[in-house]
């Protein structure tokens, strides 16, 4: 038996399937290649729309105004309130110096009508004072009286 024929038909054989390995080989990469340009054609087309993405900037720019005047107007009251602060520890000051007068006035005895006069000169004063502050601290901080 001869060998010959057969290890050429079994070569030819191996030679056709290699051919056909890379015969489909090329076609990959040819279909590969063209769905990277389609795919990289897509996402130019998609990247320059300039509609994309501005409701949300819009959307997000409102926020941010709108978080910024809440800010502003936080500040505005809490810088109301310390001063609000500041008026009722100046009345209170007032008020324990006029308790400080009524008691003096309480352990003297006998007063002369000039030391009464005097006395009452500055529980006046401190009472305008007082009045002034408590008026005052009565304010909204638009300006309104509060009843």
């Amino acid at each position: 038996m001869d060998i010959t024929p057969l290890s050429i038909a079994v070569g030819k054989s191996n030679i056709q399937k290699h051919d056909d390995i890379v015969v489909t080989k090329k076609a990959s990469i040819d279909t590969v290649k063209e769905n990277d340009k389609q795919m990289s054609e897509t996402v130019h087309n998609v990247a320059i729309d300039p509609n994309i993405g501005q409701n949300l900037d819009v959307v997000a720019g409102v926020q941010k105004d709108k978080n910024e005047a809440a800010n502003k107007q936080l500040q505005q009251e809490l810088k109301w309130a310390k001063d609000k602060q500041k008026m009722l520890n100046v009345k209170e000051v007032k008020l324990l110096q006029m308790r400080e007068i009524a008691e003096q006035g309480k352990q003297l005895t006998s007063l002369d009508p000039k030391d009464l006069n005097r006395l009452n000169d500055r529980l006046d004063k401190l009472s305008e004072q007082v009045s002034a502050i408590d008026s005052d601290s009565k304010r909204t901080k638009d300006g309104r009286k509060l009843e």
